[in-house]
């Protein structure tokens, strides 16, 4: 399988909501198609944002941009497919492989973020089958929206409060970076149909929610727990409710148990949860593709924890740890699930798939040890996007595009007998 190579100019865990002329971002776009044609490296560089310019070295836009040609030749045409809250996505046919581009311009009109991603045909009806947002929180930097699906009648209901992981994951579990599985858009359906609502939003700098963003530098993981926990407060004072449930989804299980501990709740769930620091968890991921890139990354993570800038990273771990997400990295590491799950004296149900790649098993069974009261649910065959899987890696990955599957059938029975169990 070829290498994707991106260009890192910001990191998976966020993208800039700055503003941008829509001519200004096509003229952007074509400059770029020409410098790359005529491999003219040091004119793409110049055409980066001081931000960008901070995160890629002339040198390696050089290598960037000359791999990129080496792999898949001239770049024939970038077709603009959407523009939506600043984020730009550009269909780039290349002489030999197709990729998605993502651009976002500063006031500037620089290049904040520039990403080449692997190319999914998206259905016409994608976008129109999107859930409306029926639900804002106002924050002091912006709107955070989301989709309130409540079950048919009129009596007071139980909401659970469904909170995505890291990453650009909007409220339906789908994302820029080529995840598309409706992941939580099947959970608020299946929850509806047993008698629950269900409230699940684009986090800041997410989705709808992007111009709430911060900038990278001064974003925080306190941000999203300080937003998950004002957002309990207004499902608690909303009298159609009978009690408010907090569900979270990997990175988004820290959030979601952290300002459970912060605002009263009716209960907290963890789904694919970490049960050590992100520290850890990221070491293992990365261990699992390279060793060698591991111990790299650990010094840097060692660094970061710290509190020291790591500044010598390498090509390959760039989107993890360039410099502007540093701070974001650092609030991260100062939370361990452990001592947070202990925190909690509400019912605590724990779900964690067997065949789950990103998070192991062994994560569930750290946070049952540090909470015994939990009730811990092992769904045999459930990857980390909730559908059924293989173990095989590439199998198992496959199901990350494919919306069409339901959710693993171990899964939301569950989850509905604990809620109706703690009621």
């Amino acid at each position: 399988m070829k290498r994707i190579i991106f260009l890192p100019i910001l990191m998976m865990v966020t993208i800039s909501s700055m503003a941008q002329n829509k001519n200004a971002v096509d003229a952007a776009v074509s400059k770029f198609q020409n410098f790359y044609n005529l491999q003219q490296p040091d004119s793409f560089f110049n055409m980066l944002s001081e931000k960008g310019q901070s995160t890629l070295t002339p040198e390696k836009a050089k290598l960037a941009i000359s791999s990129l040609y080496q792999q898949y030749g001239k770049l024939v045409s970038c077709e603009k497919l959407h523009e939506d809250a600043g984020l730009a996505t550009y269909k780039s046919t290349f002489q030999r492989i197709t990729l998605t581009l993502l651009v976002v311009l500063g006031q500037d009109n620089k290049l904040e973020t520039f990403r080449f991603l692997p190319y999914k045909e998206e259905s016409a009806n994608d976008t129109a089958k999107k859930a409306p947002s029926n639900f804002v929180y106002k924050s002091a930097t912006g709107n955070i929206y989301g989709t309130l699906t409540l079950p048919d009648g009129s009596k007071k209901v139980p909401v659970v409060l469904i909170i995505s992981g890291s990453g650009p994951t909007d409220r339906d579990c789908n994302s820029s970076l080529g995840l598309k599985s409706n992941a939580f858009l099947m959970l608020a359906d299946s929850l509806k149909k047993a008698g629950i609502a269900s409230l699940r939003y684009d986090k800041r700098g997410i989705g709808e929610s992007a111009k709430a963003m911060k900038d990278e530098e001064n974003m925080r993981l306190d941000d999203y727990i300080n937003d998950a926990a004002a957002i309990i407060k207004m499902l608690k004072n909303d009298s159609r409710f009978a009690g408010v449930y907090v569900a979270g989804h990997s990175e988004g299980s820290l959030i979601g148990m952290i300002a459970a501990g912060k605002v009263t709740v009716a209960g907290y769930i963890s789904i694919a949860g970490m049960g050590e620091g992100m520290d850890k968890v990221i070491d293992k991921q990365i261990r699992a593709q390279s060793a060698e890139m591991a111990d790299k990354a650990k010094i840097i993570l060692d660094s970061i924890r710290n509190g020291y800038t790591a500044k010598d990273i390498p090509e390959e771990l760039f989107n993890l740890f360039h410099i502007s997400v540093q701070p974001y990295l650092h609030s991260c590491l100062r939370y361990n699930p452990q001592t947070e799950i202990k925190k909690l004296k509400i019912p605590v149900l724990l779900i964690q798939g067997t065949t789950d790649l990103q998070v192991g098993i062994e994560e569930a069974e750290l946070l049952k040890k540090a909470q015994p009261k939990a009730r811990l649910v092992m769904v045999k065959g459930m990857n980390h996007v909730m559908k059924q899987a293989p173990a095989d890696r590439e199998q198992n990955f496959a199901t990350y595009n494919k919306p069409e599957l339901p959710l693993s059938p171990g899964f939301v029975p569950d989850l509905v007998k604990f809620i109706n169990q703690s009621k």
